[in-house]
C-alpha cells in the first residue's frame, strides 16, 4: 500500500504542477479585469444641437419661389442698422427711416442686423398676401432687452425664425 500512496502522491504532484502552470499562463495572457477596463476608452457622445423648428415655432411661413425668397427691412428707427445676408452679401448699412429689399435670396437664408448705436430692436414680421415669398421686417426702437432681435433664419421650406 505504501507504493500505491507514493504513486498517488506523484500523480497529485504532477496535476498540481500542471494546474499551477496553467494558472500562471492564464495570468500572463489575461490581465486582471480592472486593468482591462482601464484600457477601454469611453466613446465621446455625439451632440447635435436642436434645429430652430425644435426650439421655437416659426414667426411666419413663406412660400419660396423656386427656392428663392425676398426680405424687406423697414428701418423706422432714427439709427443706422447694420445688416448682412450670411454667405451672400458683405456687411451693409441701412440709414435711419429707410427701407431695403433683398431679392432672390436662396433658402436656407440667414440675415443678421443690429443698430449701429447698439440700441435694441423690436422686429415685427409681415408676409404680404400679394407676395407670399416675401417677408417684411419692420424695425423699431425698444428699451426691452428681452424683445431685442438680431437675426432672421429662413429654412428651405420657408419657415422663418427670429433670434
Amino acid at each position: 500500500m505504501n507504493q500505491g500512496l507514493q504513486k498517488l502522491g506523484k500523480t497529485i504532484y504532477r496535476v498540481g504542477v500542471v494546474c499551477a502552470s496553467l494558472a500562471i499562463a492564464a495570468t500572463i495572457a489575461c490581465p486582471p479585469l480592472g486593468r482591462a477596463v482601464a484600457q477601454i476608452r469611453p466613446s465621446t457622445p455625439v451632440v447635435n444641437p436642436p434645429l430652430p423648428s425644435q426650439q421655437q415655432p416659426p414667426i411666419a411661413t413663406l412660400t419660396p419661389n423656386n427656392g428663392l425668397v425676398v426680405v424687406r427691412l423697414i428701418n423706422k428707427t432714427g439709427a443706422e442698422v447694420v445688416y448682412q445676408v450670411i454667405g451672400d452679401t458683405k456687411v451693409r448699412t441701412l440709414a435711419g427711416r429707410s427701407t431695403v429689399t433683398l431679392q432672390d435670396l436662396k433658402t436656407p437664408a440667414n440675415v443678421t442686423f443690429y443698430r449701429r448705436d447698439r440700441g435694441f430692436l423690436l422686429v415685427s414680421p409681415l408676409v404680404p398676401t400679394t407676395a407670399p415669398n416675401t417677408i417684411e421686417l419692420t424695425l423699431t426702437e425698444t428699451t426691452d432687452f428681452g424683445a431685442d432681435r438680431t437675426a432672421l433664419s429662413i429654412d428651405p421650406n420657408g419657415d422663418a425664425y427670429l433670434n
